[in-house]
């Protein structure tokens, strides 16, 4: 979550809350479907599984084994623009909290990044204006980088995104990028 509202800041960050044994809550309506790649998108995603892999791999067809023959193997920076496991921002929506109750099954909240109220930094990032300026400023740079068309969509105001961005809507994405880059870190 921290890396979509903020692509800005230094890889090496920990990131809020590193708690790897603790339950999650998600809101499904918030993941990314319909996603569309090009054949050398599909082969850089490809050459990062077989690169990550311990023991095998397979593929529909011999020659999808060996995506580095199309690859160039040191540049992961620059795959899909440097964004290719990114994401569309633009279908991402800010939220802060998940809360649920009622019933049997008691009540419950958790900020963006997994912690409770009880938790002395609930939603200490979840408020952090810097974060809510860098995804808007990040919506205006993947428009500009990659057009109007959607690289992935989700459901909002319980509709899913449309696949591509209007004409209006599209000049309202790349006016965020100038309008909020005096909070890029």
């Amino acid at each position: 979550m921290s890396w979509v509202r903020n692509p800005y800041q230094k890889a090496s960050n920990l990131r809020p809350n590193p708690n790897y044994y603790h339950g999650a809550v998600a809101n499904f309506l918030d993941i990314q479907i319909g996603r569309h790649l090009s054949e050398a998108e599909v082969r850089e995603i490809n050459f990062i599984i077989k690169s990550r892999a311990y023991n095998y791999i397979g593929a529909g067809k011999e020659e999808w084994l060996y995506p580095e023959k199309y690859v160039s193997k040191s540049d992961w920076n620059t795959y899909g623009k440097g964004y290719l496991l990114m994401p569309d921002p633009r279908s991402t929506s800010y939220h802060t909290e998940i809360m649920w109750g009622g019933g049997r099954g008691g009540t419950g909240a958790v900020d963006s990044y997994g912690r409770t109220p009880i938790d002395p930094n609930y939603k200490k990032e979840s408020n952090n204006s810097q974060e809510f300026h860098t995804l808007h400023q990040f919506q205006g740079e993947f428009a500009r980088l990659f057009g109007p068309k959607r690289r992935g969509r989700s459901f909002s105001m319980m509709h899913l995104d449309p696949e591509e961005d209007s004409e209006d809507y599209h000049a309202y994405h790349l006016g965020l990028e100038g309008k909020h880059t005096k909070y890029k870190t």
